[in-house]
């Protein structure tokens, strides 16, 4: 058995004295390295409020978008209700151009027969016309032999009067006036279409 006292390992690196054990290590690069913090966290600082400063001008850009946005909307409801007020002008002009179409159609199918009616009331007049046409041909030459029938019996009365006289009295026959042949009514006609008829009076022998 080795009877020498072992001493401890010591750490590699620099032995400390053993008053110093219970101080705090301090690292000479300490403020080195707080430095370079410092500076990166100034960097990281600006680069933060360049950042926030583009946000900001982004969060601008988007107000604005959003206000033109807003705008364009309230611009598209106005115009759609405007939209919507001319389709129900448009339904009811429509609605009045179809009623427009029936009555116009009712008109002309009424015309139609008006026409008809007017064509059928024509040819009726025009048989009528032609029919009466005949009987005031017929009147009138019935007429005229009632006139030439009234002047033979007249002649005939005064030729019987004559010789009536003669045998009473013997002498000359008085003259005798010889009356006048009735007149003879017009036929009835149409104003437009009346015929000029001469009258022809028998005259007395």
């Amino acid at each position: 058995m080795n009877e020498e006292t072992r001493q401890p390992e010591q750490p590699t690196g620099k032995s400390l004295p053993a008053d110093a054990s219970s101080a705090p290590r301090v690292n000479p690069n300490l403020s080195g390295s707080l430095a370079a913090d410092h500076v990166a966290l100034q960097n990281d600082l600006l680069q933060a409020q360049e950042l926030a400063a583009d946000f900001q001008r982004q969060l601008a850009g988007k107000s604005n978008e959003y206000a033109q946005l807003k705008q364009i909307l309230e611009k598209t409801e106005k115009d759609l209700a405007h939209f919507n007020e001319g389709i129900v002008e448009l339904r009811a002009e429509r609605h009045r151009l179809a009623n427009e179409a029936m009555r116009a159609t009712a008109f002309q199918a009424k015309l139609t027969k008006v026409t008809g009616e007017r064509d059928r009331l024509r040819i009726d007049l025009e048989v009528v016309r032609h029919a009466l046409a005949q009987k005031g041909e017929e009147m009138v030459t019935k007429l005229r032999d009632r006139d030439r029938r009234i002047a033979e019996l007249v002649v005939e009365m005064v030729g019987l009067r004559q010789a009536l006289e003669q045998a009473r009295g013997g002498g000359p026959p008085a003259p005798v006036a010889v009356p006048p042949a009735p007149p003879v009514a017009p036929p009835i006609m149409m104003a437009a279409e009346e015929p000029e008829v001469e009258i022809v009076r028998a005259a007395a022998s």
